[in-house]
């Protein structure tokens, strides 16, 4: 890139992701930057010698991601038909406040619990439950602002594994992606546009701007859709059939390509936002994600296909190198180091790069669970690990 276009598309990623947040805070899904990564550091040899546990809870069984945001941590858990979400201090893990609703459990074929994570800003933070319970809550004494059933409000019953989308707040509005994509006031949870209803939903809208104008790449059961941002507008479609409906990782936005990918067999593809079409670059079978969304890094991506840790070159779509072992696990990145978690609750921590996948360190984080599929947190030199039976654990990697 020239310096201009190198200046231009850094203007346009801060404008996607706005300025409210600390830069090595977590405060939403996928982190301060929404695309997996931060400059929160981690050392690469972190757990040569031992690990330093801060703190750990029990919080109950789920899949939902920690957020943290001015010295708190945030996440849910449920038991006996109830979801809680809990505000924990981030250093110390004493509780500050929770808050306890109804919500069923979505065990199909797993130990269930509550999927999306929240979103902080503003001194608010925003949680929607896996039956479309959506909260708007004061951050710092758990007050409920406002709340909205958007399962019952907008009729769409929840997917079998419940709605697992993450709250996506830009400005005064709230998005969310219910198999109708909706924008909400962050206020007062008043609806501003709603749009059809395109399928069973799982994954998390992701904003990006385009020749100066904002849009939305959403990705539920029929497929990715390109929505523009102040109305809802469709603006582009690719259709895109898997098993069951589940689309559960978030688009991946590089300037105006979209990586979208899924499992069952279905595969990935690479395409080419042209102001109102989608042009496919490639399309293969070698990065199937069925629930970890991949990191993008200096033109790879790094993701897991099925139970594959695997990088391919994004431009043509060819896998580079591929390591089994880990499960069905997650990925995130600290700088040029990734961060990966096995589906056994092994925190392995590797250079990124498409010369092969070399681990440094390896840690078991969570004991006794074989579903641990949440992507960890990294933030203020804090680890979170989160295993789906309940345990959250959080590691000073500071030292």
């Amino acid at each position: 890139m020239k310096r201009d276009q190198v200046i231009g598309f850094s203007f346009c990623v801060l404008s996607m992701i706005g300025l409210s947040a600390a830069a090595a805070d977590w405060p939403k899904w996928r982190g301060p930057d929404g695309d997996g990564t931060t400059t929160s550091k981690i050392d690469l040899a972190f757990a040569k010698g031992g690990i330093d546990v801060a703190w750990s809870k029990d919080i109950g069984v789920g899949f939902t991601g920690v957020t943290v945001a001015a010295g708190t941590a945030y996440t849910a858990g449920w038991e006996g038909g109830e979801t809680t979400f809990y505000a924990f201090d981030a250093k110390t893990g004493e509780k500050k406040w929770s808050h306890t609703f109804k919500s069923p459990k979505f065990d199909n074929l797993n130990v269930g619990g509550p999927r999306g994570t929240a979103a902080v800003d503003a001194g608010h933070v925003y949680f929607m439950g896996g039956g479309g319970e959506m909260y708007c809550y004061n951050a710092d004494t758990g007050e409920v602002v406002w709340e909205k059933n958007c399962s019952k409000v907008y009729g769409i019953k929840p997917p079998r594994w419940g709605f697992s989308g993450s709250p996506v707040v830009i400005g005064d509005v709230v998005y969310l992606d219910i198999g109708r994509t909706l924008a909400l006031n962050k206020k007062t949870g008043e609806e501003i546009w709603k749009t059809d209803n395109w399928g069973a939903s799982y994954s998390t809208p992701a904003p990006f701007t385009y020749k100066g104008k904002d849009y939305l790449a959403v990705f539920p059961g029929t497929g990715l859709y390109i929505v523009e941002r102040a109305t809802g507008k469709k603006i582009a479609h690719k259709p895109w059939k898997t098993n069951y409906d589940v689309h559960a990782a978030t688009p991946v936005v590089i300037d105006n390509n979209i990586f979208m990918s899924s499992d069952y067999n279905t595969g990935c593809a690479m395409l080419t936002f042209t102001d109102d079409a989608l042009e496919l670059r490639w399309e293969n079978k070698n990065l199937k994600n069925q629930m970890c969304t991949s990191v993008y890094l200096d033109g790879y991506l790094y993701g897991f296909d099925s139970s594959k840790l695997t990088c391919v070159d994004a431009k043509t779509g060819k896998k580079v190198w591929d390591e089994r072992g880990m499960g069905r696990g997650t990925v995130i990145a600290s700088g040029k180091t990734l961060v990966v978690l096995s589906d056994k609750g092994e925190v392995i921590t590797a250079e990124a790069t498409p010369r092969g996948f070399r681990p440094v360190s390896k840690v078991r984080v969570v004991e006794g669970d074989d579903t641990v599929w949440t992507a960890p947190t990294l933030a203020n030199g804090k680890l979170y690990v989160r295993g789906s039976r309940g345990r959250l654990v959080c590691v000073d990697v500071s030292k």
